[in-house]
């Protein structure tokens, strides 16, 4: 009973201890926080660009992740004002129906100045007639233009070949991993699986075995799914393990003769059903595949309850903590090279480091803003721009050391969590971030033999152990047939139809003879829209 007692009290004390730091730790990131705000307000006025005429932008986008989101919430946004006298009001919105929140805007007859299209689709928007293209203007955004670069123009153009967004950019090709359990692992006196014969070994032993030791045999998932934010991302890691190089939303592909055309016509692609068919039948992948969202996702790695999957290669770090702060000593989530296929195929998605952020409406074309509103982002993109987006104020969020930037341990000390609450790469705007900045966050200051064992994993995920994998993501082009058709035949169509057959709920060849009637029903228009859409942004490069 004493040592029982003794116990209790070292935890009790441990926790407060615990507790005592944390509140340190957040009171040093608040007064951080207060400190760069007051500062981004006394910065004398830019030499590169500073409108005499004081800049007003409406916005309205798109908000996620730990950023913040009132004005002065961060020091991001009062910066900009003090250097360049340019105010950029953002109206938030959540990820949830956004389409439908762009629609409602269209239909008020009135636009802010920038507008993120998201789900909506930048196509959608062009053919409302609602944003401008922006191709005329690329003389008076030179960082821009130098930023996304001649071999990655492609992913700036929309479907049309023409360019409408005012881009982000990450100069960091790892984002996703495939990571196992290593403490489940080694209890199986396993190896990490190298083919795909030893990847279903180990998924079957999972599922036979009560590895997460709460007394019930059936709640572990040998491979958790997630659909991602557009709905359609968890099949990724086993298309690419059939030799299928699929886009973000898992739809198209480009086959080995250059051919841009949707992945249900890969000669691999049947497949790929009938083995992740069977591996359904035996309760090897998460049964909730088809709706599991990424914070569901994350709920069961956290709960014990995941023994393989592919999501972002920090959640090895994040989960891997929960786990052990919950009591799991031994949890360890181990980020691995990618799932082998059946024929040897190994593969895994490069991040898209263009993504397409703000279109500028035509109501800011009608006002004559354009191209002041140009000239602010192309100064965002600017070596003074870049600073302030990745590293804040110099003598308050980083010093210069030895002429590198060098940010101060409050900011890293969490990885990217204090960075971005900070209001450090304020992606939900966007800007260029670089790969020093992303490797100080990743790194928390520390070198990579200082770091410790999930920091580690963490790591080699994001840049060691996919690198001799990764493949350039195609794009899901917004051609008028694809916006067109999308919910129809392919969200609620093929889609539907694909996860039926993966439940067993249909035979293979029922799905292909419903996914030809699809196809008769305007599917094929998509397809021959996007085959035509691609070969036009090759000849834009090309050009």
């Amino acid at each position: 009973m004493k040592k029982v007692l003794a116990i209790v009290l070292a935890l009790a004390m441990l926790l407060s201890v615990t507790a005592a730091m944390a509140e340190d730790v957040s009171a040093e990131v608040a007064e951080m926080n207060t400190a760069l705000i007051e500062a981004a307000k006394a910065l004398e006025p830019s030499e590169a660009l500073h409108f005499e005429t004081p800049l007003e932008i409406t916005g309205m986008g798109v908000h996620f992740n730990n950023y913040p989101t009132e004005f002065d919430g961060c020091y991001y946004f009062p910066a900009i004002q003090s250097l360049t006298n340019a105010t950029i009001t953002i109206d938030w919105r959540v990820q949830d129906n956004y389409a439908t929140q762009v629609a409602t805007a269209l239909a008020s007859g009135a636009l802010p100045d920038i507008i993120n299209a998201g789900d909506y689709g930048v196509m959608n928007l062009v053919n409302e007639g609602a944003v401008v293209a922006l191709d005329e203007y690329l003389e008076l955004i030179p960082n821009i233009v130098a930023a996304v670069g001649e071999d990655r123009m492609a992913d700036w153009r929309q479907a049309d070949g023409h360019i409408y967004t005012i881009p982000t950019i990450v100069n960091v090709p790892g984002s996703q991993s495939v990571m196992i359990r290593q403490d489940w692992l080694d209890a199986l006196e396993m190896d990490a699986p190298t083919t795909w014969d030893e990847w279903v070994e180990l998924w079957r032993a999972i599922k036979a075995n009560d590895l997460n030791g709460n007394g019930d045999p059936n709640d572990e998932i040998p491979l958790a799914l997630e659909q991602g934010s557009n709905g359609e991302r968890s099949m990724a890691s086993l298309l690419n393990a059939f030799g299928i190089r699929a886009s973000s939303d898992c739809q198209f592909c480009v086959l080995d003769d250059g051919t841009y055309t949707m992945v249900y016509e890969h000669p691999r692609y049947r497949e790929f059903l009938e083995a992740v068919q069977g591996l359904f039948a035996e309760g090897l992948i998460d049964p909730e595949f088809a709706t599991r969202t990424q914070a569901e996702l994350f709920t069961a790695m956290d709960s014990n309850l995941v023994g393989t999957t592919m999501t972002w290669a920090e959640r090895a770090r994040i989960s891997t903590t929960t786990n052990r702060d919950a009591g799991d000593e031994d949890a360890l989530w181990t980020c691995v090279a990618p799932i082998v296929g059946p024929y040897g195929d190994q593969m895994t998605q490069e991040r898209a480091a263009v993504s397409s952020v703000w279109c500028i409406s035509a109501d800011a074309a009608a006002a004559g803003k354009v191209e002041d509103i140009l000239r602010l982002f192309n100064w965002c993109y600017s070596d003074e721009g870049k600073m302030l987006y990745n590293y804040g104020i110099e003598g308050v969020s980083y010093d210069l050391v030895d002429g590198a930037a060098v940010l101060k341990p409050v900011m890293v000390a969490n990885g990217f969590v204090d960075y971005r609450a900070l209001g450090c790469e304020f992606e939900p705007f966007g800007g260029e971030w670089q790969t020093d900045a992303f490797m100080q966050c990743l790194f928390a200051g520390m070198t990579l033999e200082e770091l410790d064992d999930a920091s580690a994993s963490f790591y080699n995920g994001l840049a060691v152990v996919n690198n001799d994998y990764f493949y350039a993501m195609p794009q899901t082009l917004d051609t008028e047939a694809y916006v067109e058709y999308r919910a129809e035949l392919i969200t609620t169509g093929v889609c539907v139809l694909r996860d039926q057959t993966i439940a067993g709920q249909m035979t293979v060849d029922e799905f292909f003879t419903q996914y030809e009637a699809l196809k008769a029903q305007g599917l094929q228009e998509v397809i021959d829209a996007g085959t035509e859409a691609y070969a036009l942004l090759s000849g834009a490069v090309a050009e």
